[in-house]
C-alpha cells in the first residue's frame, strides 16, 4: 500500500493531477469496477472524522469504496487519520481551505461512477450509500440527496442549530424530485462535474446553493429521499451557534450575487434585508406546521435561541451585500446527458 499520507499539497489553488486526469476540471478516468466514492472535506474535525470515517467503512453492499479525506487542519490531524485508517486516501493541504475548494480536491482524486459527499460532523447508516446508488439506478438523476437527522437532540442549542439550518430537510414525506438538497448527504453521477463544472469557490452556506442552481439550470434532475438519513452533529456552544449563523447568513448574500437564486430584492435593495428574520422565521413556521408539527412545537419552544440566531444570520447577510467578496465565476456551458430534463428547475425558497 501506497503512502498516502505523503498525498500533500501547499497551495491548493494549484492542484496538478496525473496523466489519467482527461478534462479542464481534472477529473480522472473513470474506473468501472468501483462502485462509488466518498469525499470528506476536514477542518480541525479531530472530535468528530473519526465517528464519520468508522460510518463509511461500515457501508454494507459496497463492493469497492474509494473513502477521500482533505483535511487543511494543519494541526496534525491528517497524519492521524491515516495512521488510524490506512485504507482511506487523505490528502494533507498545508492551509485552512473553503469546503469548496477542498471537495473540488477530493472529487478529483476519485475514480467512482458515482461520488457521494458528506460532512466531518456527520455520522451515516450502514445502508447510506447502498440507498443511494440504488436510487439512481431506478431513475437517471443528476444527484440523490437524502435527509438530515438531528445529532444533538438533548442540547437546546444543538437542536434550535438543527432547525433552523436543516428544516427543509427532515425525514418526513415521501421521495421528490426538488431543486435543493444538503451537500452533507448527497451523491452525484461523476459526469455532472463535466457538465456543470467543480463547486464554486465561494463562503461557506453558498455552496449548495450555487451548484445546486447550476445542475438545475442545466436541466439536472435532483431526488430527495428523506428516508435515506445522515445524523448532523450540532454547534451546542450558544457562541458558535452564533458565529455559523452569521457565516450561513454571508453565504445566502454571497449565493445571490453569484447566481439568480430567488431573494434577489434583498440584494438589490438591503434595507429590506432587516425584516429577514422575520421572514424566515415565518416561512419555517409555515414549513413545520404543514411537513412535521411535533417539530413545529419544539421549533416554538426554542425562540429564546433561535432569535438571536436568525438576527445573527441577517447581520451576515448585509455583510455578505455590503463587502465585496472575490468569487470564482460559475463554469459556463454544458452537454447533452440522460440525467438532464428538457424543462430547466428553478431553485425554490430563500435559505
Amino acid at each position: 500500500m501506497s503512502d498516502k499520507s505523503k498525498n500533500t499539497h501547499s497551495d491548493p489553488r494549484s492542484l496538478t493531477l496525473d496523466s489519467s486526469c482527461s478534462n479542464d476540471f481534472g477529473l480522472r478516468t473513470p474506473d468501472s469496477e468501483l462502485s462509488c466514492a466518498v469525499v470528506v472535506a476536514s477542518f480541525k474535525s479531530d472530535r468528530w472524522i473519526n465517528r464519520c470515517l468508522h460510518s463509511l467503512l461500515a457501508q454494507q453492499g459496497i463492493a469497492d469504496l474509494e473513502i477521500v479525506v482533505v483535511d487543511s487542519s494543519a494541526n496534525g490531524t491528517a497524519e492521524r487519520v491515516q495512521q488510524n485508517f490506512p485504507t482511506v486516501n487523505v490528502i494533507k493541504l498545508e492551509q485552512q481551505t473553503p469546503q469548496s475548494i477542498a471537495r473540488n480536491i477530493g472529487v478529483a482524486h476519485t475514480r467512482a461512477p458515482f461520488v457521494a459527499i458528506t460532512d466531518h460532523d456527520c455520522v451515516v447508516p450502514p445502508d447510506w450509500l447502498s440507498r443511494l446508488l440504488a436510487r439512481h439506478h431506478e431513475g437517471e438523476y443528476a444527484a440523490v440527496g437524502g435527509a438530515v437527522g438531528n445529532g444533538t437532540p438533548t442540547s437546546a442549542v444543538g437542536t434550535a442549530s438543527y432547525l433552523i439550518e436543516f428544516n427543509e430537510f427532515l425525514p418526513v414525506g415521501e421521495p421528490r424530485l426538488v431543486t435543493m438538497v444538503p451537500h452533507c448527504n448527497v451523491c452525484f453521477r461523476r459526469e455532472v462535474f463535466t457538465t456543470v463544472g467543480p463547486f464554486v469557490a465561494v463562503p461557506p452556506g453558498a455552496e449548495d446553493l450555487v451548484f445546486n442552481f447550476l445542475l438545475c439550470q442545466q436541466g439536472g434532475r435532483i431526488l430527495f429521499d428523506p428516508a435515506i438519513v445522515v445524523e448532523h452533529i450540532n454547534r451546542t456552544a450558544f457562541r458558535r451557534f452564533l458565529r455559523h449563523q452569521r457565516l450561513l447568513g454571508l453565504g445566502s448574500a454571497v449565493a445571490r450575487q453569484t447566481v439568480a437564486l430567488k431573494g434577489q430584492v434583498f440584494i438589490r435593495h438591503p434595507s429590506l434585508a432587516y425584516s429577514l428574520p422575520l421572514v424566515r422565521l415565518v416561512r419555517t413556521v409555515g414549513r413545520l406546521l404543514v411537513n412535521n408539527r411535533p417539530a413545529l412545537l419544539r421549533y416554538l419552544s426554542l425562540l429564546p435561541i433561535l432569535l438571536p440566531g436568525h438576527a445573527a444570520w441577517t447581520a451576515g447577510f448585509l455583510t455578505g451585500v455590503r463587502k465585496a467578496i472575490p468569487v470564482t465565476p460559475p463554469a459556463q456551458g454544458g452537454i447533452s446527458a440522460p440525467w438532464k430534463s428538457k424543462a430547466r428547475a428553478t431553485p425554490e425558497d430563500t435559505r
